[in-house]
């Protein structure tokens, strides 16, 4: 924010906007952060268990943290290298801290949601940290955090226990320690170490990499030591890098195997980097269908605010890159992760994880510099700005704090305790994979309840077990739209038994609707 300061002629010639912004200013020193905080905490605490619905890849990461603890390997069924570790050995870290673990708050997933709440607590923190490094305005830090905390868009996808939101926390970590004002050496190594455990929790990290060096450079390029630091923050980060293709190296799972034996890292990278999701010229891309479906629609203030904010700060930094470096890196963060989500590969909605810190750090930034062009008036009108935006998050959240859609799976899993033997064959989603085969006081623990991914793609799941024929399945544990999955990834076992199967119960609520079939092997089905 603007500082304003006193004459050193007169003690009486404050005019009125100066002592507004005074005052403001102390204010904001004092309790900026603890407004920031106390702001995270309650609009990602407020609902958490109710909304969203649980999501199927909320419950992989949490069945895989199940794993790591109770079978100390890193998937309950065979390890693909499809994501690296780091990101689910730090939740079974928490669930084993959590008094009760698994159980400690009823259903399995809202452990792992109290993580990402007290997480975006710190994420916020560390934001806060960066946009003042950034700035020396607690006015920017502020309003950048409150744009990050509020975003409808935001509470919906960082109240969910995704690898991306652990992803953001330890790149605002790696920020925060290359902006250090110390600048030792010492820092920097702790900062590229940081950023390797980002790339080992979600390898989307990697599309950062360009802006981090261009930051870094710019920082130690005066010193003495600037090839140290640029060595040492790339030989950290790729020390802790190596570690994940050294386990597959060990296991004999790195190279490509001509048979089909087992797994390997090449081939699954291979595969990942084959996939396709459509151009962004075309309408009917991934991108397109979830920026119209998912993001606009939950949230189009963040997107028009964030994305015109980041070209106002590409602008300004353009003009002249030596005074205004911090917002044409500040613009270049958001603009490279818009390009990872637009460049025409495989995505899914959460995706948009990253872009948000960055949008709101944009906007920050923008409110910073428009209070700095008008001495008398621009923090009043800056802070006008913030406050409308804020009115404006609010207003379109109310789903966020007052809808319970996950009390549907909560009766679901009832439901199946109650009415559903523990020796059968289930297909089930993964949301309540872990409630499932995590043992809960007297409840029954299913350990042939296996996810529908596994039975359509694991050798071991589908061949060993079900012998490819739906006869062998005894129930379908339906999460929302799961029908439309089996159909778009052609699981045909998972089709038949569908379309052999009867409703034993249904659970409805608005648009949402969670099922439990039993599969019916001999007559017609319902």
């Amino acid at each position: 924010m603007a500082e304003s300061q006193p004459s050193s002629t007169s003690t009486n010639s404050t005019t009125e906007p100066a002592t507004f912004s005074q005052r403001m200013t102390s204010w904001l020193a004092e309790y900026g952060l603890t407004t920031a905080v106390v702001v995270a905490f309650f609009s990602h605490f407020v609902n958490v268990f109710n909304y969203p619905l649980y999501l199927g890849d909320e419950g992989i990461y949490l069945e895989q943290a199940w794993a790591v603890l109770r079978q100390g390997a890193l998937a309950p069924y065979t390890y693909v290298y499809d994501h690296a570790p780091a990101g689910w050995l730090l939740i079974a870290f928490w669930e084993f801290i959590l008094p009760g673990h698994f159980d400690a708050f009823g259903m399995a997933m809202n452990s792992g949601r109290l993580a990402m709440v007290l997480l975006d607590v710190v994420s916020t923190i560390l934001l806060y940290r960066v946009a003042l490094r950034l700035t020396d305005s607690h006015f920017a830090a502020l309003a950048t955090t409150l744009i990050f905390n509020l975003s409808p868009l935001g509470i919906y996808y960082q109240r969910m226990v995704l690898l991306d939101n652990i992803m953001v926390f330890w790149m605002l970590l790696s920020l925060d320690l290359l902006l250090s004002p110390s600048r030792r050496l010492m820092t920097t190594l702790a900062a590229g170490f940081v950023f390797g455990i980002a790339l080992l929790t979600k390898e989307n990290a990697l599309f950062f990499i360009p802006v981090i060096g261009y930051m870094l450079y710019h920082r130690v390029r005066a010193t003495y030591r600037v090839r140290f630091s640029l060595v040492g923050f790339s030989l950290c980060a790729l020390m802790l890098i190596s570690l994940y293709p050294l386990y597959a190296l060990l296991k004999g799972e790195f190279f490509l195997s001509p048979t089909g034996a087992h797994v390997s890292m090449l081939s699954t990278f291979a595969w990942q980097m084959g996939r396709k999701g459509g151009s962004i010229l075309d309408p009917n891309s991934q991108f397109w269908v979830f920026f119209w479906a998912k993001w606009w629609q939950k949230d189009p203030l963040i997107i028009v605010v964030g994305f015109a904010a980041t070209v106002i700060n590409l602008l300004i930094g353009l003009r002249d890159r030596e005074r205004s470096r911090n917002f044409l890196t500040v613009s270049a963060l958001s603009l490279i992760f818009i390009l990872y989500l637009a460049r025409g590969s495989v995505i899914i909605d959460f995706y948009v994880v990253p872009l948000l810190p960055f949008f709101a750090l944009n906007v920050g930034l923008v409110l910073w510099w428009f209070a700095q062009q008008r001495p008398r008036g621009g923090t009043v009108l800056a802070s006008l700005i913030l406050i409308g935006l804020v009115v404006g998050f609010v207003a379109q959240s109310h789903d966020e704090y007052f809808v319970n859609q996950t009390q549907l799976q909560i009766d679901q899993l009832t439901f199946v305790r109650q009415n559903v033997p523990s020796g059968a064959q289930v297909l089930i989603d993964d949301d309540l994979w872990v409630d499932l085969h995590e043992p809960h006081g007297k409840n029954a623990v299913y350990p042939d309840a296996n996810s529908h991914w596994k039975i359509a793609s694991d050798p071991a799941i589908q061949g060993t077990l079900l012998h490819n024929d739906w006869h062998n399945l005894d129930y379908l544990v339906m999460s929302n739209q799961l029908d439309y999955i089996f159909k778009l990834n052609d699981e045909q076992l998972a089709l038949n038994a569908y379309d052999h199967s009867r409703v034993m119960a249904r659970f409805v609520e608005g648009d949402v609707t969670v099922e439990v079939r039993q599969v019916v092997k001999n007559g017609s089905s319902s």
